[in-house]
């Protein structure tokens, strides 16, 4: 009877330490996102806003863009990495290290804006350059014409040509930095030429101040 009682209790407390290990599980812990993970997640997020801006209605299409944009970022990020680790790491020919990095950029390059062409109308492609460029494009042509409004038709293309062709080095910038640096270059040439036609851009600087105050 007593050794009865006993299997009885034993199997009851088994039941009941297999019924608490149960109820006490938890879910083994995430593993941790390698820097890869992390920066790809990271370009997936910034390119989901720069094609949220073109109202895509289908999500096939809608995916395809952000995922060209994304691909795009973290081929740019591989290609400068690996220049950087090599001026890094004492290599004897940093130029070659940079001409080695410029040359995989520029084919990249031509590949993503060839895709984004097959996906979008040139409108919308133009729109996802901005949007990988901060807008500086639109906002800095704007900024000229306020500047000098009484500027010729053949200028005003000047300008814009030289902010295109600014993008198109931008866009493939490694960091924010490096991106407003290219405008900034190409800026210094269009007030080079507009001094050259004869602008006073100090003073047309002291002119806005005074329209505007």
């Amino acid at each position: 009877m007593w050794s009865s009682t006993y299997r009885r209790v034993g199997l009851v407390g088994l039941m009941g330490a297999a019924a608490w290990l149960c109820c006490d599980s938890r879910p083994a812990a995430a593993d941790t996102p390698t820097p890869e993970d992390a920066y790809r997640q990271t370009v997936v997020s910034r390119a989901s806003r720069i094609v949220e801006a073109l109202e895509l209605t289908n999500d096939a299409q809608r995916e395809r863009v952000v995922t060209l944009i994304a691909d795009h970022y973290v081929a740019l990020h591989d290609a400068h990495a690996e220049r950087d680790a090599a001026i890094e790491s004492g290599a004897s020919d940093k130029q070659a290290a940079r001409d080695a990095c410029s040359l995989v950029i520029v084919e990249r390059h031509r590949h993503f804006v060839a895709a984004l062409s097959a996906e979008l109308p040139a409108e919308g492609v133009e729109r996802v350059k901005d949007g990988m460029t901060y807008g500086v494009v639109p906002i800095t042509y704007a900024a000229y014409q306020r500047l000098l409004p009484g500027l010729s038709p053949e200028l005003k293309r000047m300008i814009l040509a030289n902010l295109l062709e600014a993008r198109e080095y931008a866009m493939d910038g490694g960091s924010s930095k490096e991106k407003h640096g290219w405008f900034g270059k190409y800026k210094g040439r269009i007030n080079n030429r507009l001094s050259a036609a004869g602008y006073d851009l100090k003073q047309a600087e002291h002119d806005l101040a005074a329209r505007t105050e």
